[in-house]
């Protein structure tokens, strides 16, 4: 399955992969770990649903904060 499109789909993948802002991902990953522990521990089993929404949450908190981050590079520029 070596398609052009496959191809450029990896392309695309690699370079996205190296925009990656390991320095925001590691400053936010050891506190939200540490929720999740509390959170699990602490919460009822029926609704560990809800503590797995956490995870969500530090995507959306990760790429709000690197898309800021971005648009004040480009505002200064």
């Amino acid at each position: 399955m070596s398609t052009k499109r496959g191809m450029v789909m990896e392309e695309r993948w690699k370079e996205e992969m190296a925009e990656v802002d390991w320095k925001k991902y590691f400053k936010l990953l050891p506190p939200i770990l540490i929720f999740i522990v509390l959170v699990f521990l602490f919460i009822p089993y029926h609704q560990l649903l809800f503590g797995s929404l956490i995870i969500i949450f530090f995507w959306i908190l990760y790429y709000i904060w690197v898309a800021v981050d971005r648009a004040r590079k480009e505002k200064s520029e």
